[in-house]
């Protein structure tokens, strides 16, 4: 079978050089990034380096020149960047990806996007338990905002540009990039303190719900999207593992790496309503759908990220 020309846009940031990573052993791969990658064993095995930000159009049109199959994007500042200022968020995170798609179009490319989202479009307060992708969007913020304007985009051409949106929960693993920031992952950042500090402290409300997906994980759903044929443009991509903060730092605070040893945790503030949170579970019965199975053990993965970081 003819190698795929695939393009990860945003190939510096945590999920992007993880993509990278394990898809240029089996792809022709383009490899975009603001600033070019220090790490030179990166850019082993791939096939064409585009370097620039996204919201210069001279870096869009190389993307494009290189004729790629797929163009997964990943781009998009991080939720607490994003609340600081609407319309530079609207300028990082909406309008190079609404030029790049009137490109695609008025160019007439067969190019599929695998565009990267948020559950964060379904907001918090859940009505129901289960989060299917027909769950009604709850903007609350600028970050699922952006989000949710992309999608709607890809919406309304998807009888011209074939896509695939993953609605991402939670996050979780080592990075590729040794100098890259990956703590602002709950999951990351807990395991951190309690191998640093031999502590946990957890300043926001532990009652709060998450679900946790690895990037193998992730990674290997997105090779399901990029081989086979899929339908759906809309993908719950989750664990459906619905977890609380404070059960997971108990979970990470007793783990084996610590040998018997308690580590502490702390709540730095108390939250009077311990069942404020509906409990609710993303649905991944679409992933289920194409032979998908989530290599999901919470302990082990503790366990291994104990180890490594």
């Amino acid at each position: 079978m003819k190698s795929k020309k695939i393009c990860v846009v945003g190939s510096s940031g945590y999920i992007g050089s993880y993509l990278v990573n394990y898809l240029k052993k089996n792809y022709k791969l383009a490899a975009h990034s603001r600033k070019k990658i220090l790490d030179v064993n990166f850019y082993n095995n791939v096939k064409k380096i585009i370097v620039g930000d996204i919201k210069n159009k001279k870096v869009i049109n190389k993307i494009l020149n290189y004729r790629p199959d797929t163009i997964i994007y990943t781009i998009s500042y991080n939720h607490f960047k994003s609340e600081k200022n609407l319309n530079d968020s609207l300028r990082n995170n909406f309008e190079p990806f609404n030029y790049l798609i009137s490109q695609i179009i008025k160019r007439n490319l067969k190019i599929k996007i695998i565009y990267f989202s948020t559950m964060q479009v379904y907001g918090r307060e859940y009505k129901k338990k289960i989060i299917n992708e027909d769950y009604p969007k709850n903007i609350l913020n600028i970050y699922s905002l952006t989000h949710s304007m992309c999608e709607d985009l890809l919406f309304v051409y998807k009888n011209k540009i074939s896509s695939h949106v993953v609605r991402l929960s939670n996050s979780f693993g080592m990075p590729i990039l040794k100098d890259l920031n990956c703590w602002c992952p709950v999951f990351n950042d807990l395991c951190r303190k309690a191998k640093k500090y031999n502590k946990i402290i957890i300043k926001a409300d532990p009652s709060d719900l998450r679900d946790f997906i690895s990037l193998d994980d992730i990674t290997n759903f997105v090779e399901i999207l990029i081989r086979k044929k899929v339908k759906e443009q809309i993908i719950n991509l989750c664990s459906s593992n619905t977890i609380l903060i404070r059960e997971l730092a108990f979970k990470i605070a007793k783990n084996k790496y610590f040998n018997g040893k308690k580590i502490p945790v702390i709540f730095k503030k108390k939250f009077l309503k311990k069942n404020k949170n509906f409990f609710f579970i993303y649905n991944n019965d679409i992933m289920k759908k194409y032979n998908f199975k989530i290599n999901f053990s919470l302990s082990r993965q503790i366990d291994n990220f104990l180890r490594l970081i």
